[in-house]
């Protein structure tokens, strides 16, 4: 018989393992279904690793890696048991050589961190996104791929990578990532948030996800909480393996964590290093590996630095020799004791070793978990590997328009030391590549770039091996410049300068939050000829563990710049509301008159006119008259005939020869035979003269002094009403002479009698002068009606004022009797209850919230000396006022107490007054207390003697 296939193999294993659950008595569940795991996920494999590291700035780095390695797909197709099925997608969609997609939070601190080893060359990314893939593709298909590949990504990871498709957000690096340049483009969003939804799918990867192994450590607060947090997915898919066969993929996930310890129980000065667990990292303690892991292991490093300095303090000169007691004796002490120590292999002269402890999570379980803890003995101050060079990035210049891009290039103290070059001392050299991005609104003046070495301006050709520029163009594609730098190994500082100016955008180019700035991507600086790599014994362990095959691994030292925020000019975004809200306010104010006009009914307001009643519509008619506008003509209604048949009353006044007394003027009644009929102007009733105006009452001048004017009904209950609207029209002097020669030279009675009027009946002169003057005045062809006399309104105001008091008093004179009535009734009930003799405690009380109140008055007057001695109105008192002797005066002792506190009597005994220099804060201090424990203490004077 041939070997079965897989497809058949595993219900056989699966039946074996029902009816041989445990056959080896002392094995744990853990050790037997390891065999069958290995067996049922053939070649796939799965390994977690744990790296811990104490930082110089009381911090401490977590490490995670978990790697997945999937078999060529002609062993297995298309299904997998422990590589996650998307990623195998998406290298054979997209034809996937390499990749690498980081979310990051925070930005890496070069200078307390370090910047030349494994962690902080390889994990330590730019903040927000960074997307780079090398495609197995034709040049041609390149932009496509990575255009599809973005749009995976995005809905893989829940985030905006998809913006990484427009031209204008990638590039196509020739030197930095020292990979295939035709097929190589990277991107950055800097401005990408990075959350819980981003870490979700990321765990979903794993094949035990967060349940179980070393990845429950993985709190999301505890990871959120932190300085730094960068998660990385590395994919590697090649073909060259051995003997030229497809190797399968390989995935790499990494989660770089930058926490602050918590716990301080061994340190409780600040010189100390804090110390930790994981259970006071995290909240949680590793409840055993993950089942499907080939190894699950946690390692303690102790870099170069922090070992040479606990060695000094501990006495001890190298390290291997004491490899079996270093990690009990030295500064700390740890919680769980190390499978394995680990030093560094020193082949450089003046290099110290650092020590890597290996901890084995395979034995525990939950009831015996994993909790690896650190305590420091004494305080340690140590320092990182620094790059050789450390980078910043910064703007120069100020203003919307111009501005530059400085890179300093800044040397560190400890950074000569990890310079890894055979090159003789007089001819060395340090080779830096610079890969700067550019967005394609701004605009880079590539020729005036500048280079300054140790503060001077240097040529660019005395350093510069080689550039590549590539100059952006609008809306099409950004900027780029790449060069590598060749310096001297004893430089100090290089710094490169770039002018630019800042372009101006279409308003739908601007993002949400335009008025924030706009962000430029780090720049990448590596350092090709310097390595990042440990070298450890020769050990099958430590090539067994992933995570120290990364750190054997010679890669060149790389780290990231700034981001950058430039502001550009913005647009007002706030201006199409503006006008989107006066348009529809003044399209709603137009069209609401508009409407209004059009919808009203025009005879609305005659009717509500009728339906008042007669009075009133002739008293409007009458007052639209008098202003010179009258109301158009309605048709009658039979409620106003009575109205309409009314009589009127004119009052005439005889003439006068010159010297006589004007006579009291009598009233003549006549009849109006048409109240439309022309107002006439009589003269001893035997001359009329038509004036041009209509009125709906006839009036009667007689004689040659002032005439008096008198519209009255006959008879009847408007007669009344009538007679108090004309109240204020009185009579009008005229000269009849002077009237008479106007009236023969043309000119109307009524404009003739008002130029008189106003005039004051001077001459005739006056008169046209005053004609002459007002002749474009519209009422000046209307009736001259005078007012009152100041004499009669006088009188009318007093009148008026008597019936004010009048009724005031009657009110006053009615409210008084209402309490009289009230008392009496009062008075009444209490004659109905039987009354009771007051109780003699009642009386004592009474007594006691006297002598209560008097001391709390004694109290106000001593505080407020006390509190106040300046002020003079708190250090006099007025005897005789009626306040102080109820409460004060007309008790025994109480004057006595004052002068005690030093108030004395003047002005023959009418004050109390105590002097501003005999205030004595001592003595008013002590009475306080006294009268204070004189209201509260109930057993005040008790014990007193006497």
């Amino acid at each position: 018989m041939g070997l079965l296939p897989r497809q058949k193999l595993l219900p056989f294993l699966l039946l074996l393992l029902l009816f041989f659950p445990l056959s080896s008595s002392g094995s744990t569940p853990q050790e037997t279904t390891a065999p069958l795991v290995e067996l049922v996920r053939g070649e796939e494999e799965f390994d977690e690793e744990l790296l811990l590291k104490p930082l110089p700035d009381r911090k401490v780095l977590a490490h995670f890696h978990f790697q997945s390695r999937a078999p060529p797909s002609a062993s297995n197709g298309r299904h997998h048991h422990l590589f996650p099925k998307s990623i195998s997608q998406l290298v054979q969609k997209f034809q996937i050589r390499e990749m690498e997609l980081s979310f990051t939070q925070g930005r890496w601190n070069y200078e307390r961190w370090g910047g030349s080893d494994p962690i902080s060359s390889n994990n330590a990314k730019p903040p927000g996104v960074e997307l780079w893939a090398v495609f197995d593709v034709p040049p041609e298909q390149v932009d496509a791929s990575w255009k599809n590949l973005t749009h995976a990504l995005s809905g893989l990871f829940c985030a905006s990578i998809n913006f990484l498709e427009s031209s204008t957000m990638y590039s196509a690096p020739e030197w930095s990532f020292r990979r295939a340049p035709g097929s190589l483009r990277h991107g950055m969003l800097p401005r990408e948030a990075v959350c819980t939804e981003n870490l979700t799918p990321w765990l979903k990867l794993l094949p035990c996800r967060d349940k179980a192994g070393l990845s429950s450590l993985m709190n999301r607060p505890s990871v959120y909480s932190g300085f730094y947090h960068s998660q990385r997915l590395r994919l590697t898919s090649s073909k060259s393996g051995i003997e030229g066969l497809d190797s399968g993929i390989i995935l790499e996930q990494t989660l770089t964590l930058v926490l602050q310890p918590t716990s301080l129980a061994y340190s409780n000065e600040m010189n100390f290093q804090p110390s930790w667990s994981l259970n006071s990292l995290f909240g949680r303690k590793v409840s055993g590996r993950c089942v499907l892991a080939k190894s699950t292991n946690v390692y303690l490093h102790i870099e170069r630095g922090l070992a040479a300095e606990l060695k000094k303090k501990d006495g001890y000169g190298d390290g291997n020799s004491a490899s079996d007691k270093f990690w009990s004796n030295l500064g700390f002490e740890l919680s769980v004791n190390p499978d394995r120590i680990l030093h560094e292999e020193i082949n450089r002269r003046g290099r110290d070793s650092s020590v890597v402890y290996q901890f084995s999570v395979d034995e525990h379980s939950d009831h015996q978990p994993f909790d690896l803890g650190l305590a420091w003995k004494f305080p340690v101050f140590w320092s990182c590997q620094q790059a050789p060079l450390h980078a910043n990035r910064f703007l120069m210049g100020s203003g919307n328009e111009r501005g530059a891009i400085a890179i300093l290039l800044k040397s560190a103290e400890s950074s000569e030391s990890s310079w890894d070059t055979n090159i003789p001392s007089d001819e060395c050299k340090l080779e830096v590549d610079v890969f700067q991005v550019v967005p394609w609104y701004i605009k880079v003046y590539y020729h005036s770039l500048q280079l300054f070495v140790d503060d001077q301006l240097k040529a660019l050709g005395d350093f510069m091996e080689k550039i590549h520029v590539l100059p952006s163009k609008d809306k099409v594609s950004p900027g780029i410049m790449e060069m590598i730098l060749k310096l001297p190994c004893t430089v100090k500082s290089v710094a490169l300068t770039l002018e630019f100016d800042k372009g101006f955008l279409h308003i739908d180019e601007y993002p949400p939050d335009a008025n924030q700035g706009f962000d430029i991507p780090s720049a990448v600086i590596s350092f090709p000829n310097s390595h990042t790599g440990i070298p450890f014994a020769s050990d099958d362990s430590v090539k067994k563990s992933p995570l120290l095959s990364k750190f054997q691994e010679k890669s060149p030292v790389r780290s990231y710049t700034e981001v950058l925020l430039v502001p550009l000019t913005t647009p007002d975004f706030s201006m199409p509301y503006n006008v989107i809200t006066i348009t529809c306010t003044v399209f709603a104010l137009y069209f609401g008159s508009l409407l209004n006009v059009l919808r009203r009914r025009v005879g609305e307001e005659e009717r509500l006119l009728k339906s008042k009643g007669q009075l009133p519509q002739l008293l409007s008619k009458l007052s639209a008259k008098l202003r010179g506008k009258p109301l158009e003509p309605t048709e009658p209604s039979p409620n106003s005939s009575s109205l309409i048949k009314s009589k009127l009353l004119f009052k005439s006044l005889p003439s006068t020869t010159s010297g006589e007394a004007p006579s009291r003027p009598v009233a003549k009644p006549l009849e109006a035979k048409n109240l439309s009929s022309d107002l006439h102007v009589t003269e001893d009733a035997t001359r009329s003269a038509p004036l041009p105006m209509k009125w709906p009452f006839s009036f009667t001048v007689a004689g040659s002094k002032p005439n008096t004017l008198a519209i009255l009904p006959r008879k009847g209950k408007d007669s009344l009403r009538f007679r108090g609207f004309l109240a204020e029209m009185d009579v009008l002097e005229v000269n009849k002479h002077l009237l008479q020669e106007l009236e023969e030279m043309g000119f109307s009675w009524c404009r003739a009698a008002r130029a008189l009027h106003h005039s004051g009946n001077s001459s005739i002169e006056a008169a046209i002068n005053w004609i002459i003057d007002h002749e474009n005045e519209p009422e000046i062809d209307q009736m001259p009606l005078g007012s009152c006399s100041e004499k009669e309104r006088r009188r009318r105001k007093e009148i008026g004022k008597g019936k004010g008091e009048a009724q005031r008093k009657a009110e006053k004179d009615e409210e008084k009797r209402a309490r009289e009535r009230i008392r009496q009734k009062l008075e009444a009930d209490k004659n109905l209850l039987p009354t009771r003799p007051v109780a003699k405690s009642e009386q004592l009380r009474e007594c006691l919230r006297s002598l209560k109140r008097n001391h709390r008055t004694l109290l106000v007057y001593v505080r407020n000396v006390a509190k106040n001695p300046d002020e003079e109105k708190f250090r006099k008192i007025r005897i005789g006022n009626p306040l102080f002797q109820d409460r004060i005066g007309r008790l025994e002792g109480g004057i006595e107490f004052l002068e005690l506190c030093g108030f004395e009597k003047i002005e023959g005994g009418k004050f109390l007054y105590l002097p501003r220099n005999k205030v004595d804060l001592a003595v008013l201090s002590s009475a306080g207390s006294e009268l204070n424990s004189a209201i509260t203490n109930p057993f005040f004077g008790i014990f007193s003697s006497g």
